[in-house]
This record gives structure tokens, C-alpha cells and sequence, in this order.
């Protein structure tokens, strides 16, 4: 009976967050405010408070999961990056990626190592955890809303990039702590070549495969379980390129970075190129990739609710380490805008979009898989963090008045 009613309950509760994924999207998209907040919140309930699901049972899986969800990111960042976009944007969006991303790392690193004492590992995973994020999940919607273009792609285009920023910044960062590298001067110099090996490892494999991919598509590309097969390739690049110690994340963000963007890639090879198939294909599969990075989405920060620490909120220090990345993150967005934008009257539209989303979510979790140092504290924090930057964004922009905005958009 007891095995009876474990998968009942494990149907019921995927049921039920598969309905609240579902209808908290319609309720986002209606006012604003982020399903993730549901999402946690259930997690939390059924987790640490009514112990349904036990932390023991859960960290096992977690890598697994965090690793699917991380190679489903990357892909579904790279087929958001249009080459259009990237030449139009790429300079604004480019510099406040680096001025954001760069200096709340820097702050965080500084304020967290020598101030609260930390060590210097610990200090680094914190920052690449939070250091920076706006979520592709929540950002580019709410921009829709100002019916200007240039302000959508901008965003967008940020988005995309400082999720991409962070998550081979904290990669590689993992693979030195695993590997024992001491974080000093003559260490950083041998972190910095293996970067550069294992970044031109991961694009150059994830370039040839797309080519490679793209030619197959044209000959199977309506047959049934197409997109499956694209999965199945996906994965089977992120695992090749793993075992050769390559950068797995940028071989699947090029991947799909050149599926999105093909027939530019073919012209410029001289390949043959059909515009009606090759619309479809990307067409087909970024219409299905939108469902599985969903359901993902919806299951993994359920997941983070699972292992929130609730001690950690009897904490004073918990707290005083919150206020302290809350305002770093302020000021970096303050300064990022006010250095990339020009327009005096769009700033304050730029600078609430800072909430943060399923990219520190999946790298707080492999924090805590790996037992990292002050790894029960990322965890806690990136979790608040998430919840708080996503209400500040929500309530920030809902009280930015139609009139408003509809100002700024005529005056860009």
C-alpha cells in the first residue's frame, strides 16, 4: 500500500505542478507576478516544513535534473540570439551585461570574502550565483509591454547573455574547486588556459555538430519525433564534450545558436539553403523546446523549494548578507544603465528589470549537490534573492503608468 500510494502521490503533486506551471503562466502574463514565487513556496511546504519529501531523497537526483535543465537552458538560449539583434544591440546590451555582471561579481567577491570572511571559493561561488541574472522567463515579456522594439530586443539580448556569462563563469569555477586549484595568483593563470582550451573546444564541437545537424534536418526534418532526435544530438554533444573536458555549456549554446540562425551560416559556407524548410525545422523545434525548458522550469524550482533551509531564516546573519547582495545589486544595475543608455527617459525602464530566475536557481543546486563551501547559505540566499528581485521588478514596473511608457516608447 505504502508503494501504492508514493507514486499517487508523486502523480498528484507532478499533476498539480504541471496545472499551477500552466495556470500561474496565464496569471503572469495577465499581472506581472512570477509562478516561480508559487513554485518555491510548495516546495518549501511539502519539503522542510511537512517533510513530505525528505532532503535525503531529494540530492541524489538533484545533479541529474540541475544537468538537464543546465543543457536545456543553453540551448534555448542560443536559439533566442539573433544574429539581427546581436549587430543592432550588441554594443548596449554587450556593455551593461559586462558593467552588471562585472562589478556585482566584484562587490560580492570583495564584500563577502573580507568583510563577512568567507573564503575565497565560497566568496566567488555566491557572486556567479547571483552575481547579475535577469531572467529569459520573465524580462523579455514584460518589455513586450512597452511596444518598443529596440527596448524588447535590448533586454532580451541582456538576458540571454548574462545568463550565459554566469553560468561558464561558475563552471569553471567548479572545475578548479573539484580539481584543487588554489585560488591565487599562479592558480588563476592556469584556470584562465584551461578556460581558453575548453571554451574553443566547446564552440568549435558545438559549430561542426550544427552544420552537421542542419544537413541532416534537411532530409528528416518532417519526420515524426524529429524534435526528440534534436534532444537526443543535444545531449549526446553536452556528454562528448563533457568527456573531453571541453566546455559542454558553449558547445550547446553554439549548437543552437547556429540552428537559430542557419541560413546566414549556410550562405556564408555556400551551402544550399531552402527558406520554407529551414523555417520549419527551427520553427518545429523551438515551438517544442519552449515545452520541455516549461516543464523543466515548473519541476525545478518546485525542487528548490525542496531543499530550502528554513534554519537559515532564524538567522540573523541570513539577513544581513540579503541586504548586503540586494543593495550590490541596485547599485551595479544603476550604473550598468546609466553607462549603456542614453535615454534619460527609458533608464528607469532598464534598470527595474533585474529579476533573477532558473539560471542561479540550477547553479545554487549544484552548489549544494557538490557540498560546496557555504553551500547551504547560497542556496538560502539565492532562493530569497530570486523571490525578492522578481517583487521588486513586478511591483517596480507596475507602477511605471501606461502614460508613461507609452511617452518613452514614441520618444525612442
Amino acid at each position: 500500500m505504502s508503494s501504492l500510494l508514493s507514486y499517487i502521490t508523486i502523480f498528484v503533486i507532478t499533476a498539480s505542478l504541471i496545472f499551477i506551471g500552466f495556470f500561474g503562466e496565464i496569471f503572469f502574463r495577465r499581472t506581472g507576478f512570477s509562478e516561480y514565487i508559487f513554485l518555491i513556496m510548495i516546495g518549501i511546504l511539502l519539503g522542510p516544513v511537512l517533510n513530505v519529501f525528505k532532503l535525503s531523497l531529494i540530492l541524489p537526483i538533484l545533479p541529474y535534473v540541475s544537468q538537464l535543465t543546465l543543457a536545456m537552458i543553453m540551448l534555448e538560449l542560443g536559439m533566442s540570439f539573433k544574429f539581427e539583434d546581436l549587430i543592432s544591440q550588441g554594443r548596449s546590451a554587450g556593455l551593461r551585461t559586462i558593467i552588471y555582471v562585472g562589478f556585482s561579481i566584484l562587490l560580492v567577491f570583495v564584500i563577502f570574502k573580507y568583510l563577512f570572511g568567507w573564503s575565497s571559493y565560497s566568496s566567488f561561488f555566491l557572486a556567479t550565483v547571483v552575481g547579475g541574472e535577469t531572467t529569459t522567463a520573465i524580462v523579455p515579456y514584460l518589455a513586450k509591454s512597452l511596444k518598443n522594439d529596440e527596448f524588447f530586443a535590448n533586454v532580451t539580448l541582456e538576458a540571454s547573455l548574462n545568463s550565459v556569462l554566469l553560468i561558464v563563469l561558475f563552471t569553471f569555477g567548479l572545475n578548479s574547486y573539484l580539481q584543487h586549484v588554489p585560488f591565487n595568483v599562479s592558480g588563476l593563470e592556469g584556470i584562465i588556459s584551461s578556460v581558453i582550451a575548453q571554451i574553443s573546444i566547446g564552440i568549435v564541437i558545438g559549430f561542426v555538430a550544427a552544420i552537421v545537424w542542419i544537413d541532416f534536418t534537411r532530409m528528416f526534418w518532417a519526420e515524426e519525433y524529429f524534435y526528440i532526435a534534436t534532444i537526443g544530438y543535444t545531449l549526446a554533444i553536452y556528454a562528448f564534450v563533457s568527456l573531453i573536458n571541453g566546455s559542454a555549456i558553449l558547445s550547446v549554446l553554439t549548437f543552437g545558436a547556429v540552428l537559430m540562425n542557419n541560413k546566414t551560416f549556410l550562405k556564408v559556407l555556400g551551402g544550399k539553403t531552402d527558406e520554407q524548410i529551414i523555417d520549419m525545422q527551427v520553427n518545429y523545434i523551438k515551438t517544442f523546446q519552449k515545452e520541455i525548458t516549461f516543464f523543466l522550469r515548473t519541476y525545478f524550482f518546485f525542487f528548490i523549494g525542496l531543499v530550502f533551509f528554513i534554519d537559515k531564516l532564524l538567522d540573523l546573519l541570513t539577513y544581513l548578507y540579503l541586504e548586503a547582495l540586494l543593495g550590490i545589486l541596485l547599485l551595479s544595475r544603476f550604473i550598468a544603465v546609466m553607462i549603456s543608455i542614453n535615454n534619460a527617459e527609458l533608464r528607469p525602464a532598464y534598470y527595474v528589470m533585474l529579476s533573477q530566475g532558473l539560471t542561479p536557481a540550477v547553479l545554487a543546486s549544484l552548489a549544494l549537490y557538490y557540498s560546496l563551501p557555504m553551500s547551504h547559505y547560497i542556496m538560502t540566499l539565492t532562493s530569497l534573492i530570486i523571490l525578492l528581485t522578481n517583487i521588486i521588478t513586478t511591483t517596480s514596473w507596475a507602477k511605471l503608468s501606461a502614460k508613461y511608457l507609452t511617452y518613452t516608447s514614441q520618444q525612442s
